[in-house]
């Protein structure tokens, strides 16, 4: 069995721990329903101050293409693997002028995914789609299963069809336990034809492919790394890797309400343990090096926003590492990441988020690296980050976007009840504006200009808080619609 890691107890129970607190361990991240979200109340779909970007956040563009065997070569993928796979069958089935022409696009990809004609890969969000679709179904004709040709949308009767032979019984009629039986399926391998892709991997694959396109893109921002800076994407995220301080600048990674309720029961942070970056060789951090040192290794990424077992293992490379005092860790930044999370699940849609590791002064300033506080049990030193950093920008089912940032210090001794982290929190929202100062980069420049001039720049929204759960989720919706 996998060792217990060092900051698992600030996850593992129900409620905040204090760092001397017996530690208990669950072994799911997520309830084991699969259906799909309830509708969501008006408010939810559509809040007040969230700001209308017509026609979707941002566009991208068709002709920003590359071709596949370029894209092959460059990231090692062989002629069988899901990735050439999904670039291929997006290629077929992209426009007439540029379908079919050997080369793709993430704009190719996304129209893809959105409506999968062949039934080949499907996202968390074409799952819930299709859960949906087929209560709804369901609900009309007031029975427990349903043609497999009532559906409106071609690639709804594609799975629907390939549900009922391989999940159910070949009658030409489909129920919610023939189609669940499909899908778990499906997410295990056991149909060659059909390929389950997280919203979460389907980002960081997009990300790749519009870099190599010269797009920008949500997760991957606009500015210079440095000297020490060095870039790497893996399956589920992106990274800038401060290697003078051996600690990641950001992490950067999607969160979809969809992956959250796709996400399955097995999955857990008890199979998984702190590695090295195999990337980075015997130049990395190991686990070792923070032996004994009386800091946690906080996650940038949380191990529970992790889709699948092998997202929870990249959550536990030291790349997407930072040391953290245990209360900071385990009761303030706990809060957050869980309030971020249950958020994007009750408000639906996704966010892209990005967080990271400054070291400051105490006049808000940069510190030079000579300044910075250091640690590590051996040789190998490990900046010690004075703030920790978030951003949100959230995209709703109904296009609308939000957008909030945190700049909280890493406290040693931090509050541990519920009633002094939120009053925390509150006092260090932050525009995006001053993240995007201290760090020199434009974390969102995908975004047209007026957009990012609504939303990064203010701090005026309230905190709406979610009392019916163990923490409270920020809302912090602040612009209204047309504004």
């Amino acid at each position: 069995m996998a060792r217990r890691t060092a900051d698992d107890g600030r996850r593992g129970s129900t409620s905040c721990l204090t760092s001397s607190a017996p530690r208990t361990f669950r072994m799911t991240l997520r309830p084991t329903t699969t259906r799909a979200v309830p509708p969501r109340p008006a408010s939810a779909a559509s809040p007040l101050n969230a700001v209308t970007t017509p026609g979707g956040s941002w566009r991208r563009s068709t002709a920003r293409e590359v071709p596949i065997n370029e894209l092959q070569e460059k990231f090692g993928w062989k002629d069988d693997s899901w990735q050439v796979g999904l670039m291929q069958a997006a290629d077929a089935a992209g426009s007439k002028t540029r379908g079919g022409n050997g080369q793709v696009s993430a704009a190719e990809l996304e129209r893809y995914l959105a409506a999968p004609e062949d039934g080949q890969y499907l996202t968390s969000t074409a799952l819930q789609q299709k859960r949906s679709s087929l209560d709804a179904k369901l609900a009309e004709g007031n029975g427990s299963a349903v043609g497999v040709d009532a559906f409106e949308r071609g690639w709804q009767a594609t799975v629907a069809r390939r549900a009922d032979l391989l999940g159910g019984n070949g009658d030409g009629q489909l129920s919610a336990e023939e189609l669940d039986a499909f899908i778990q399926a499906s997410k295990a391998g056991k149909h060659a034809d059909t390929r389950w892709v997280p919203d979460q991997q389907m980002a960081a694959f997009q990300s790749r492919v519009a870099e190599a396109a010269g797009e920008l893109d949500p997760l991957r921002p606009a500015g210079a790394l440095g000297s020490e800076g060095l870039s790497l994407v893996k399956e589920y995220s992106r990274l800038a890797l401060d290697q003078g301080a051996n600690v990641p600048t950001f992490v950067s990674y999607m969160l979809s309400a969809s992956d959250i309720q796709e996400t399955p029961a097995t999955v857990s942070r008890l199979e998984s343990t702190f590695v090295r970056d195999p990337e980075l060789g015997r130049t990395g951090v190991t686990d070792s090096d923070y032996t004994r040192t009386g800091f946690d290794r906080g996650h940038m990424k949380p191990a529970e926003d992790s889709p699948t077992q092998e997202a929870m293992n990249e959550s536990h490379l030291m790349t997407n590492i930072a040391p953290q005092h245990g209360n900071h860790n385990q009761q303030v930044w706990r809060t957050l990441e869980q309030g971020v999370s249950g958020l994007v699940n009750s408000q639906g849609g996704k966010a892209y988020i990005l967080t990271g590791n400054l070291y400051l002064d105490d006049k808000g300033q940069p510190l030079p690296p000579e300044k910075r506080e250091t640690t590590g049990a051996g040789e190998r030193r490990i900046a010690v980050p004075t703030h920790n950093f978030k951003t949100v920008l959230h995209e709703l089912p109904n296009g609308s976007l939000t957008m909030y940032a945190y700049l909280v210090p890493n406290m040693k001794d931090g509050p541990s009840k519920k009633e002094d982290i939120l009053p925390l929190l509150d006092s260090h929202r932050v525009p995006v504006d001053r993240i995007e100062e201290l760090l020199g980069q434009d974390l969102y420049a995908n975004l047209p200009k007026r957009v990012q001039d609504k939303l990064e720049k203010g701090t005026s929204a309230e905190g709406v808080f979610q009392r019916n759960s163990l923490y409270f989720a920020a809302s912090l919706f602040r612009f209204a619609p047309g504004n």
